[in-house]
C-alpha cells in the first residue's frame, strides 16, 4: 500500500496545482464584460478640482497592453498654488495582469533603477475614508539628459469584493495576483512625483500631497461608476430582497396583500377581513467587515 502513496501524493498536487492556475487565469469564464464596462467610465475621474488641474498624456498602445489595461487615464496634474506636478496611472483590467505589473517590474523594464531593494509600505488615513494602504519605492536613471529621481506609490482597489459594498477600499497586499485571484475588474493606480532631495522622505512627497487632495475624488467618481454599472458582488440578491411587493392596481393603498377570492372560496374573504394582520418580518443588511491594513511608514 505504501509504494502508491507517491504516486497518490503526486495526483493530489497536480491537481491542486492545476485548479490553482485555472481560478488565477479565469480560462473558465467568458469575456471580460466588467472591466470593459468599467473602462467606458474611467475618464470620468474628475481633472480639476481644488488647486490641481489636469491635461491627459496619451496613451501609448503598447504600454497599455504589456499593462493588461483594458482601460487607462494618463494624466499630469498641476497644483496652480505651489506648481507642484504629480502624473496619475489609473487602469482597469483583469487581475492576472493588472496586479502583476508593478512600478518595480515596470520602471526597472523603462530602464529605472529602484533606491530600495525592497518595496515599502506606506498607510495614508484620511478622515471620512477607509485607510489607503499603499506601497512606495523611489528610482532614479541617469542619462545624457542628466538624472531623474522620481517617488511613485501604488495600490488596488477590487469593486468586486463583497467588503467594498457602498465604499471604495483601496489595498495594497503583499501577493497582490494571488491575493486578487481571478478578479475581472481590477484597478490600479499609481501616483508620482519627481524628487527635488535625494533624501526626501515619503511624507515630503509632492505625490502624497496630490494623494491627500485626490482620493476623495476619484473614491466618489469609482462608486457613481459602481452604481451606475448597477452595483457590484451581491447587489441583485439584495435588490431583490429589498425591493417592495407589486400592488395590484384594484387593492386601496392601506389594505393588505390577501390571495384573490375564487367561487369555490366564497367564504374565504370573509374570514381574511377578521383576520390579524401579520407584520413583516424586517430584514437586517449586514455591515461590511473592514480589515485594518498594515501601518508601516517608510522612513
Amino acid at each position: 500500500m505504501s509504494r502508491y502513496l507517491p504516486f497518490a501524493i503526486g495526483i493530489l498536487l497536480i491537481v491542486g496545482l492545476t485548479m490553482q492556475e485555472f481560478r488565477m487565469t479565469d480560462r473558465l469564464s467568458g469575456t471580460n464584460v466588467s472591466a470593459d464596462e468599467r473602462a467606458k467610465l474611467i475618464s470620468s475621474v474628475p481633472k480639476d478640482f481644488g488647486d490641481w488641474h489636469g491635461e491627459d498624456k496619451p496613451v501609448d498602445a503598447r504600454v497599455q497592453k504589456v499593462a493588461g489595461a483594458i482601460g487607462a487615464v494618463s494624466r499630469n496634474y498641476r497644483n496652480s498654488r505651489t506648481g507642484e506636478r504629480v502624473d496619475l496611472w489609473l487602469i482597469v483590467g483583469h487581475a492576472r495582469d493588472v496586479a502583476f505589473h508593478t512600478p518595480d517590474v515596470c520602471y526597472v523594464g523603462s530602464g529605472f533603477e529602484a533606491r530600495g531593494k525592497e518595496n515599502s509600505t506606506y498607510n495614508l488615513v484620511l478622515t471620512g475614508l477607509p485607510d489607503t494602504p499603499m506601497w512606495t519605492n523611489t528610482f532614479f536613471k541617469e542619462d545624457v539628459s542628466g538624472r531623474t529621481l522620481l517617488r511613485v506609490f501604488w495600490t488596488w482597489y477590487n469593486p468586486e469584493s463583497p467588503e467594498n459594498e457602498e465604499k471604495v477600499a483601496w489595498e495594497a497586499p503583499g501577493n497582490a495576483r494571488f491575493h486578487f485571484g481571478n478578479t475581472r475588474a481590477l484597478y490600479k493606480m499609481y501616483f508620482t512625483s519627481e524628487m527635488r532631495d535625494p533624501m526626501e522622505t515619503a511624507e515630503q512627497s509632492s505625490a502624497l500631497r496630490f494623494a491627500k487632495d485626490f482620493l476623495p475624488e476619484v473614491d466618489k467618481a469609482l462608486l457613481d461608476m459602481h452604481h451606475q454599472l448597477g452595483g457590484g458582488a451581491g447587489h441583485e440578491s439584495s435588490d431583490k430582497s429589498t425591493a417592495p411587493a407589486a400592488t395590484n392596481p384594484s387593492e386601496t393603498p392601506d389594505a393588505p396583500k390577501t390571495e384573490p377570492a375564487t367561487e369555490e372560496k366564497a367564504g374565504a374573504e370573509k374570514a381574511a377581513a377578521t383576520s390579524t394582520d401579520q407584520a413583516p418580518t424586517a430584514t437586517l443588511e449586514q455591515a461590511p467587515t473592514e480589515t485594518s491594513p498594515p501601518k508601516t511608514e517608510e522612513k
